[in-house]
């Protein structure tokens, strides 16, 4: 739209309520949510004597509960504009009336979702993210595809423009897909070590599940550690139907999640679209970025990929856990080096390329051995002399590889840990496998930690930590006179400069 039109003014100044087909996407939201958290108390009772028509009984209560308070909630939910504070107004609930005022010069991203549900009605659900919040500050369950794009354009044009000025439209200058082929080589080649996790957590919570269901596993679980095959030939089996199973898994999510992946680039805005079954799509405003962060191993960098994640702002103060707030991270899947490029430039502008690189001390290649490589295989020594799981030859010739795997992993960690800092960037780069490399502006920087344990005071070590509003980046084993010198110049270049942190 080249200006704001009178009508969209008008029709958004008064209350709007969601669409009433959004009833049915509430509908199931909530079902499905109560069954997730509370089907397992109700199935416990009738897990031994099984009572079709109490189960019919108790669906058909939830069902009505739900619907209750589907109804209730759509009925009070409201949402609209105030033009003339440039606020985003939202009201709901019966008994506990909230209403919840959004600057719009606070809102960090807008993401407008589709589940399965949505698909089939043509409904999209709007989250608007701002700094500093647990949750999403707004969430509209349910409107029309027009209603959630006009919305979504003319928030972005209000929170730096004036209702009543013409606006200039925001073109497109370039997109960016990614198809289906490189999702698959993309699959096919990330996140081994993330996916085996979500594996193993998978099996503990199944049986945790069983346990729950009274389901005795344990004899079962004891008879195959006792009498299962553990020879060298039947372990190298049994990881490869885990490397079969971690490929497909790899394969499989990214497809789902990133299907029809496209990233638009405007004036002033980066709008991501992707999903198959859950559909998303974001915008994102280059100022707002916090951290620039890209991972390759060494299959991706011989094909020419990578993936790219751009930190917002975020109340999770940690970018290096799985616990950072989803809502404020970009994910851009195979990009190539001029797709990031791309990127990169299109957010800060420019790069530094004289850089002053640090590297952690050798100590931290000893630390990793000790932690990953010599206190598992005392305990895996402990386990096989009272189980007898192996034959010596056989544990020998385990325990040897394993050692030799982990140094060289240790090595590679160590190798790969590497900090570089520039005139208006630092660089922290780390990984074994999977090399993750993390770009911060030093103006963003909000605060900086330096703590030093007993035992590195006499070595001259400490480890460092930058936090920003996107998340917290940890440097440890660093000599403790350059981290004074290095942070002390961080510290003045974030008092004298007058650029925004978001």
């Amino acid at each position: 739209m080249s200006k704001l039109d009178k009508s969209i003014i008008q029709k958004f100044s008064v209350e709007q309520k969601q669409s009433k087909l959004g009833m049915v996407v509430i509908f199931f939201d909530k079902f499905i949510s109560i069954v997730k958290n509370y089907a397992i108390f109700l199935l416990i009772p009738m897990w031994k004597d099984f009572n079709l028509g109490l189960l019919t009984i108790l669906i058909l209560i939830l069902a009505l509960v739900t619907a209750a308070i589907t109804l209730i909630e759509f009925r009070y939910f409201t949402f609209q504009f105030d033009f003339n504070k440039n606020d985003f107004i939202v009201k709901k609930g019966f008994l506990k009336k909230t209403k919840l005022n959004v600057p719009l010069s606070k809102i960090q991203q807008i993401n407008l979702n589709q589940n399965f549900i949505h698909k089939l009605l043509d409904l999209y659900e709007i989250q608007m993210d701002t700094a500093g919040s647990d949750s999403k500050e707004v969430s509209i369950k349910a409107v029309t595809k027009s209603i959630a794009n006009e919305i979504k354009e003319f928030t972005h044009i209000l929170k730096d423009n004036n209702v009543h000025n013409n606006v200039q439209k925001i073109t497109d200058i370039k997109s960016l897909k990614i198809d289906f082929y490189t999702l698959v080589k993309t699959g096919l080649t990330s996140r081994y070590f993330q996916t085996l996790g979500f594996i193993v957590a998978l099996f503990f919570g199944a049986l945790e599940y069983l346990d729950a269901l009274g389901i005795n596993y344990v004899p079962s679980f004891s008879s195959f550690i006792k009498n299962g095959d553990f020879g060298f030939i039947a372990i190298l089996f049994y990881l490869i139907l885990i490397f079969l199973a971690v490929f497909a898994t790899n394969l499989i999510s990214t497809i789902i999640k990133f299907y029809k992946f496209s990233a638009s680039k405007t004036n002033n805005n980066l709008s991501v679209s992707y999903g198959l079954i859950y559909t998303k799509t974001i915008l994102m405003s280059p100022n707002k970025v916090q951290v620039f962060s890209f991972t390759q191993n060494w299959i991706q960098k011989k094909i020419d990929l990578c993936n790219i994640i751009i930190y917002q702002a975020s109340s999770n103060m940690n970018i290096s856990s799985d616990k950072s707030k989803e809502g404020s991270k970009v994910n851009i899947p195979g990009a190539n080096s001029l797709d990031k490029k791309t990127i990169f430039e299109f957010i800060y502008k420019s790069f530094d390329d004289n850089e002053f690189i640090i590297k952690p001390n050798i100590r931290k290649f000893s630390v990793n051995f000790f932690l990953i490589g010599v206190i598992p295989s005392i305990l895996f020594f402990g386990i096989n002399h009272f189980f007898e799981l192996l034959s010596s030859l056989n544990y020998i010739m385990i325990q040897t590889i394993y050692l030799a795997v982990i140094l060289f992993v240790s090595y590679r960690l160590y190798k790969n840990n590497i900090m570089s800092v520039s005139k208006n960037f630092i660089k922290v780069q780390s990984g074994f496998w999977d090399i993750t490399t993390k770009i911060i502006e030093i103006h963003k920087i909000q605060s900086i930690v330096i703590d030093q344990e007993i035992w590195y005071k006499k070595l001259n070590l400490a480890n460092l930590t930058l936090c920003t509003a996107g998340g917290m980046i940890r440097f440890s084993y660093m000599d403790y006179f350059i981290l004074r010198k290095i942070t002390d110049n961080f510290l003045f270049k974030v008092e004298v400069s007058n650029k925004s942190w978001m």
